[in-house]
């Protein structure tokens, strides 16, 4: 929302003064207030999400993040990872597995994967969004 409002202003600022420069409305003006709000729209979003990205790697607890490399590690080499190999990897018991993954399913950040008889772990988007 405050986004939105400010490429509002900048671009209101920026017609202000093309109407001096070009004595009124037309199609460059329009073209050119268009350009500039899509320019601003890239270069502001990009500036939030790294904000907001630092924010959220500060929020998530350090179990949970330990969990998203681990994935994340076994996707780069190729490799699928399950819940037997997470249990393994971090030493912990199942029940607390899966309820680390249940959390992480519920933020978004992994899904499964069901190939055959087996169940894999995979990272969203939105989880690859925030492993650094």
């Amino acid at each position: 929302m405050y986004l939105v409002f400010v490429i509002f202003i900048i671009t209101e600022i920026f017609d202000e003064y093309l109407d001096y420069m070009l004595k009124g409305p037309s199609v460059l003006h329009s073209a050119l207030q268009l350009s500039l709000f899509i320019i601003l729209f890239i270069i502001i979003s990009n500036l939030f999400s790294r904000f907001y990205r630092q924010k959220i790697n500060k929020l998530i607890p350090e179990e949970l993040m330990d969990i998203l490399k681990i994935i994340k590690e076994a996707e780069i080499k190729g490799v699928l990872i399950n819940q037997t190999n997470l249990m393994a990897r971090l030493k912990i018991t199942k029940p607390t597995v899966k309820k680390r993954l249940n959390y992480l399913i519920a933020l978004h950040y992994i899904d499964f994967e069901i190939r055959g008889n087996h169940k894999y772990i995979i990272l969203t988007e939105l989880g690859n969004s925030i492993i650094k």
